[in-house]
């Protein structure tokens, strides 16, 4: 009896040190925002379309972000953030897609991952040519 309940003990001390993962935030599937068309698609499209940010995101007249992170929280020590990403969705006039672009933290480090931006005829030209 001694034997098993040193045993249960053992055990329970060993999966209280392992750790647990949470996720926080809400990130639309690749499928869907690889399935949204720049300079086409328009705000109430794409938030009915992928749905709308958490409470994480944030939606203003020229965006909408979605930002998802996962945390690993081990026994007492503070809750690390393992993974994030960023979804910027970007408008322009009457509310169109203009921008989509998806962001990560590596190391601390902003780094982009995907960029896509509508090109606008002769943005490169100067009067002059």
């Amino acid at each position: 009896m001694k034997t098993q309940l040193t045993l249960i003990a053992l055990l329970f001390f060993l999966t209280a040190c392992s750790g647990q993962y949470r996720n926080h935030g809400y990130m639309p599937m690749k499928v869907d925002v690889d399935a949204l068309v720049v300079g086409v698609d328009t705000r109430e499209a794409i938030i009915e379309e992928i749905g709308a940010p958490s409470i994480g995101g944030v939606v203003t007249d020229e965006a909408i972000y979605y930002v998802r992170s996962r945390m690993h929280h081990r026994g007492y020590m503070q809750p690390k953030e393992i993974r994030r990403e960023v979804l910027v969705l970007s408008f322009g006039e009457n509310q169109i897609l203009s921008n989509v672009e998806r962001f990560g933290i590596k190391q601390g480090k902003l780094i982009r991952l995907e960029h896509r931006v509508t090109q606008t005829l002769g943005g490169d030209r100067t009067i002059l040519q």
